[in-house]
This record gives structure tokens, sequence and C-alpha cells, in this order.
């Protein structure tokens, strides 16, 4: 039984043209994707592990990144499912192995360790120096792949019943004391993120951060008029002209860029792709591209060339203008307050006007007083109400006594 896997590492200096923003909270990512060859195959020995009565194969199986002719080797790291030829794979960081009950996410640096050490990075040869006997590739495979298994599937070889004693001085080696584990896992091949950036002309947009194991980048975009791609400080890295941009820095994994849109540029968006010759490293998962359908899970054996492309887009605005209305020069007086006390009734009693009445007035009317009938109404209404609360009382009294 064997699995694949990809694996590849972000690498250091990218070279780059003229680029234009990237729009997103997520990476994007060059997924690579692959699928078995069975032709491809490389048989290795036979062997048995401890409480199974099959007689497992191994293999170094043979990869075909899709759309190339590009050969990828791989071991399995899946033991219970079995590979399903035509089904492709996807590359996935370490703590994404499906299986829930795998050993492999704990043991993925142990995994990491053998690949290092063992068939086919190292070959038979050398191999035969370290552990002292006279390994040939089929025994180099087998023990390999065993060896694997023990870290992801918790499998043991059965040495009673495996009698090649080159295979088991080989797997003994590397599960033993001198596998120390590597803790770092491959990086991605080509990522570059954020997905997505908005900004204002006037500004700096980004950073975005591209990470590859290629040792250069291409960089290419259409940008409008006066928007370039720059350094943190705002330098132009490439003339949008010129078409590439070189930048040795091979000490990092990793180069940042900006890009820089003048103010007053109008609104827009703008699209770019990053493009590399990128190494697929060993040890890089790779498991099956459709959630629904199950595969073998596979890690690369041994690194291939892989030719990728991501990309992205941007947009820039110019940010709203907020209009600020000055306060009111107009004072606004404030409601009277008087502190002397006020009289309990504070409704005045409403005006009225006296006209003037010729002395020997009509019959028909009635002279004026000058003052208005509505005061002395007011006052009747008051005294009979007031008497008639009063006659309430004293009959209550009354009935109770």
């Amino acid at each position: 039984m064997t699995s694949r896997l990809s694996a590849s590492r972000i690498g250091a200096a990218f070279l780059g043209a003229s680029i234009a923003l990237l729009a997103s909270a997520m990476p994007a990512v060059a997924e690579v994707h692959v699928k078995p060859k069975p032709a491809w195959d490389q048989h290795g020995a036979d062997v048995y592990v401890e409480g199974d009565d099959r007689l497992l194969d191994t293999s170094l199986i043979g990869l075909e990144i899709d759309g190339t002719n590009t050969k990828v080797q791989a071991y399995c790291v899946e033991l219970p499912t079995p590979l399903k030829d035509g089904l492709p794979l996807k590359e996935v960081p370490w703590d994404k192995h499906p299986n829930p009950n795998t050993k492999f996410k704990e043991n993925a640096d142990k995994v990491a360790w053998i690949l290092q050490h063992a068939y086919p990075l190292v070959n038979e040869d050398e191999l035969s120096k370290v552990v002292g006997k006279e390994l040939d590739d089929d025994e180099a495979i087998g023990a390999t792949q065993a060896a694997i298994w023990h870290f992801s599937d918790g499998a043991k070889l059965d040495k009673g019943r495996v009698k090649n004693g080159d295979v088991i001085a080989l797997y003994d080696y590397l599960i033993g004391e001198e596998n120390t584990g590597i803790k770092e896992q491959p990086t991605p091949t080509l990522t570059v993120e954020p997905k997505d950036k908005v900004g204002v002309p006037g500004e700096l947009i980004g950073p975005f951060t591209v990470t590859t194991t290629a040792g250069e980048v291409v960089l290419k975009a259409d940008l409008p008029e006066g928007v370039v791609l720059a350094d943190k400080d705002g330098n132009p890295l490439a003339d949008p002209k010129a078409g590439t941009l070189a930048v040795q820095d091979a000490g990092t994994k990793t180069k940042e860029f900006f890009v820089k849109v003048p103010e007053g540029t109008p609104d827009g968006k703008a699209t770019f792709s990053v493009e590399a010759n990128a190494e697929l490293s060993q040890g890089r998962l790779f498991v099956s591209s459709n959630d629904q359908q199950q595969t073998q899970s596979l890690v690369v054996a041994f690194p291939a060339k892989v030719s990728l492309k991501a990309g992205g887009t941007v947009s820039w605005a110019a940010a709203p203008v907020t209009t600020t209305t000055p306060p009111s020069t107009t004072e606004t007086t404030p409601p009277t307050t008087t502190t002397e006390s006020t009289p309990a009734t504070t409704t005045p009693a409403p005006t009225t006007t006296t006209t003037p009445v010729p002395a020997g007035g009509s019959s028909g009317d009635l002279a004026s007083t000058g003052a208005s009938i509505f005061v002395p109404l007011v006052i009747g209404i008051v005294l009979v109400g007031g008497g008639a609360g009063a006659l309430l009382v004293m009959r209550r009294r009354k009935s109770a006594s």
C-alpha cells in the first residue's frame, strides 16, 4: 500500500515586474494538483505489520502534476485507505490530513526526518553504508515505507514474518533514536497574501507578501498611469515599461511589496499575477481534491520543479469628503428664569377692554363696570362646589355617629 503527498518550500529572492493592487484577506495560493500515474510507480519489497494478516506491497508512488508531464514521487501516509487511480490530489498543510484517526498530525516531524534521510533522496548505496547492509532499491523502498507507516498509522513491522534482515536494519535506523524529527514543515510552493486590499490615492496600499520556494518570481500587472509597485518607503521597485524587477534577497523566505497610487488618481482597480518556477519539496502533504471522495494521502518523497501562477486584484477610491457645518454665530437666548416666589395661581385673568358708554344709554344695553363678569362667575362656581363638599362631609359624619 502506498500513499502520496506534495510539498514545497517558499523561497527567498524574487524577480518582479510592475504590479497592481491585490485585494482580499485570504492568501492567493497557486495550488498544486497531481494525479496518480501507475506507470511511474517504483515497487519495493513487500512487508508485514503486526496485527495484520495481509502481505502489504510498498511503492514509491508516481504522480503527475496536472497540465504537465512532470513526475513527482511520494509515499503513503494513510495505510487503511486505498489509493484511487485517476482521483486528483491537492497539496495542504500537515494539519489538514483528512483521517481523524491518523497519527500523522502528531508525528509529521518524524515522517519529515525519514524523507530527508531515506530513499530516494539518499540512494541505496549511501544507506547501505549507514546501516552496514547491502541494500538494493527494492529493500530501501520497503523499509522506508514501513518506517513511515510506523509514525503515520502506528503500524509496527512484524519482524517475525519479515525475513529480510536488510529491510529490518534500515527500518530500525529510520525509527530509532537518531530520528529527532524536523519540526518545520515545507512551506507552500507559491502564495500571495492578502488576496484583496483596498486603499485610497495618496497612500501606500499593502503590504502584500509573496512566499515561494522559487529563487525568483515574476510579477506582472496592467497598471493605470502613475500607479507603481513600491517598497515600504514608497520607492518604485520597477519601471512598468521594463516588465521585470530583480530583488536579490536570497536570505529570506518571503518578500513584501506595496502599491503606490498617487494622490488625485481616479477611483479604479487593477489586476496582477505572480509567476514562479518553484520546487515542490519533499514532505509536502497531498490529500483528495474532493472532500466527498476518499483516497490515500501521500507525502512527496523527492523534490520536483513546477511552474506556478497566482494572482489577485486591487481597488482604490478617494475617501469621502465630510463637510463640517460651523456653529451658528446667532446667540440663542435661554428661557428667562425667575427666582422670585410665584403665586399659586399663575394664570392671569383675561384682559377686558372698557368701552365708554354715553350717559343715558339705551335700555337694551348694560353699562360696563370695567370688570369682567367671568371673575365673579368663577368665584360663584368655587363657592357652590365648596358648599356641596361641606354638606357631603357633614352628612357622612352624621351617618357615622
